[in-house]
């Protein structure tokens, strides 16, 4: 899992360099970037991507796909230096009552489509005059998820700027699963885990028989 600011610092400026030879990028991470909070000369852009969690407090681990990167980027023409500040948004364990937002982790694959998607953006918004001749990289998904966005916890959807109806696709599905539990034997996975058990069961005790014979639970998918 990539987690360090010097390899995302590292995969952006090899990105950026094999696009723009001649340009000077830095980026930078920033906790406190707002979205839509943009400064005289600098442009937003706002992507989802896959992580995972650690609570630092049960050590439950989780996944999503709705994990929100907000990006600000300005370019300097005449001294061809660009800037790019960078805001990970965290997710809360719903099963700590006073659990804190926990930082995303990603893969490398995860880290590369996230920093190749920026540097098209750059692209698009400073050489190109908004002209996109390359598409996003749609979210992919490196564990089957089940389930709906977790918003109570999502530290961007908290602060009301969750951006779950971006365009980017899933390659797996047109609308995909959101949210996964790690590490345990027999996981509920997803916000409707609960819901749909209960929902379940209800419906085959009206439809057994009452022939007396024994009926068989059988859970739906791996809730």
């Amino acid at each position: 899992m990539i987690t360090d600011v010097e390899t995302w610092e590292k995969t952006f400026q090899e990105l950026i360099w094999q696009e723009k030879p001649r340009a000077r990028w830095t980026l930078k991470m920033d906790g406190n970037l707002q979205p839509n909070s943009v400064a005289l000369g600098w442009k937003q852009y706002q992507q989802r991507a896959f992580g995972r969690f650690h609570c630092s407090s049960c050590h439950r681990s989780w996944a999503s796909a709705q994990v929100q990167v907000l990006c600000h980027m300005n370019l300097e023409h005449q001294k061809s230096q660009g800037q790019v500040r960078m805001r990970l948004f965290g997710q809360r364990c719903r099963r700590c009552s006073r659990s804190q937002f926990e930082k995303p982790e990603f893969s490398m694959q995860s880290t590369e489509r996230i920093l190749t998607n920026l540097v098209q953006r750059i692209l698009e918004r400073f050489y190109r005059n908004g002209i996109r001749k390359v598409s996003e990289i749609p979210v992919i998904l490196e564990l089957p998820l089940v389930g709906s966005h977790d918003k109570v916890n999502c530290e961007a959807c908290v602060l009301g700027h969750c951006v779950q109806n971006l365009q980017n696709s899933v390659t797996e599905s047109a609308k995909p699963p959101l949210f996964l539990e790690i590490g345990s034997s027999s996981p509920c996975i997803g916000d409707l885990c609960g819901q749909n058990r209960a929902r379940n069961r209800s419906t085959e005790e009206k439809e057994s028989p009452r022939s007396g014979r024994s009926h068989v639970h059988k859970s739906s998918g791996p809730c």
